[in-house]
């Protein structure tokens, strides 16, 4: 776990429009139907291209690059949002999978079930309860929270009103675990601001027929990136309308020596919003009594 405490963007960030150009890129096919670019590969670059890409790669590259980035104010506001994520329940053994979370829960910890008499839920069946809490930067001290007998309705009380559930009827195996973690966070809103990036992406092939030849790259390009309405989380649950448009394309010969290249430069613009907030760890609360006064 790592949670984003910090600042925090959503939206039409940078970093989103990268990814839905390299998901574009990632469908272009040559000549021979094969696919050239594969997401996440070495041989589509963000500002820069891997130097390993250059010299390995017998096919087209691509470079993502901003230049700029225009930014207004926007009519709303995303307001304060808390976020309570119980986690995901990870078994390993051979015992019952039908377990679940149930209630609330505040902090951010890992928490761990191990069973230590096998059994079955609602008869017999040991099991002890361990936590590892979050400090914000690293995992702290694991620690026992409590053992003993399975109660006879499967329910194991967490914390804060969070229950861990085991289905009555069911078998427990000596040695098989339970573990999941928890995430309890607040996003503040800073701001929320109406946005255009325009993207500049360099494509390099090796031969004309791939860059303009019939159904080639440039006709797949003008496709792929026509003017289109996307989708984009603004914050939790709520996402905003994003307008793609390509509004320039060109295809120019280059000499590298006695090789001769085709290089694509396609300029690609998208508006939208983006949402930038400040994001803590939601902290419990404690409640003290009030002190006697004496008079």
């Amino acid at each position: 776990m790592s949670l984003p405490y910090g600042p925090l963007m959503r939206g039409l960030a940078v970093s989103w429009c990268y990814d839905r150009i390299e998901e574009g890129l990632s469908s272009l096919q040559n000549p021979s139907q094969a696919m050239v670019f594969t997401q996440g590969s070495r041989v589509i670059g963000r500002e820069r291209l891997d130097p390993r890409a250059v010299l390995m790669s017998q096919g087209p590259t691509a470079v993502l690059h901003v230049g700029s980035i225009i930014l207004s104010n926007a009519a709303g506001y995303g307001g304060r949002e808390l976020i309570y994520d119980k986690g995901t329940i990870v078994h390993t053994g051979t015992g019952t999978e039908e377990v679940s979370l149930t209630g609330s829960h505040a902090g951010n910890n890992r928490f761990v079930i191990e069973i230590t008499a096998s059994g079955t839920v609602g008869t017999d069946g040991q099991y002890q309860l361990r936590k590892t809490p979050w400090t914000g930067s690293d995992w702290g001290t694991e620690a026992e929270v409590s053992s003993g007998e399975i109660l006879v309705d499967g329910k194991i009380a967490v914390s804060n009103g969070f229950i861990f559930c085991f289905e009555v009827g069911q078998s427990v195996v000596a040695g098989d675990t339970y573990s999941w973690e928890t995430a309890a966070y607040r996003v503040l809103n800073r701001r929320i601001r109406d946005a255009v990036i325009p993207v500049t992406v360099e494509i390099e092939v090796q031969t004309e027929d791939e860059a303009v030849g019939e159904g080639g790259y440039v006709d797949q390009l003008m496709l792929m990136f026509a003017h289109k309405r996307l989708t984009a989380e603004l914050y939790d649950g709520h996402y905003e309308e994003v307008k793609e448009e390509m509004t320039s394309m060109s295809v120019t010969p280059v000499d590298q020596g006695e090789q001769r290249i085709y290089r694509i430069d396609l300029v690609i613009k998208y508006t939208g919003k983006v949402f930038m907030a400040d994001v803590s760890p939601l902290i419990t609360l404690t409640e003290y009594e009030d002190p006697e006064i004496y008079y």
